[in-house]
């Protein structure tokens, strides 16, 4: 496992493109870079689709181990087969999850959430 990950709700691709210069100043300056896991939702109701109560689920029966299989996962949760599938997938894209042959475990140590109020800044036309 790795790092935590860090998800930023209500972030903008301002706020990506802004991280990403100061980490390409960083590296410009000589410093060593650190890599950093940040996820940025839309908006609250993006970041929810994605960690729905079924999958926070998901991911603490992660928590003792990986499972040995997404069947084996389902049958621990008591689920449907496909839709522990479909969360697996979901999960694995937010950088969560990972595989490894049938295997599914947890990809991160932890996660943290940043929760931005601003209202979304609209381009300059």
């Amino acid at each position: 496992m790795s790092d935590a990950v860090t998800y930023v709700i209500g972030g903008s691709v301002e706020d990506m493109r802004d991280r990403f210069l100061a980490a390409v100043r960083r590296a410009e300056a000589g410093e060593e870079p650190r890599p950093e896991r940040i996820v940025t939702f839309e908006n609250w109701s993006a970041f929810l689709k994605t960690f729905s109560p079924a999958r926070i689920a998901l991911l603490e029966a992660l928590t003792g181990g990986p499972a040995d299989s997404i069947n084996a996962l389902a049958g621990s949760l008591r689920r449907n087969y496909r839709r522990v599938h479909d969360d697996v997938t979901a999960l694995e894209r937010a950088g969560l999850l990972t595989r490894r042959g049938t295997q599914v475990m947890l990809a991160a140590d932890g996660a943290r959430a940043h929760l931005d109020l601003r209202p979304p800044q609209r381009a300059a036309r």
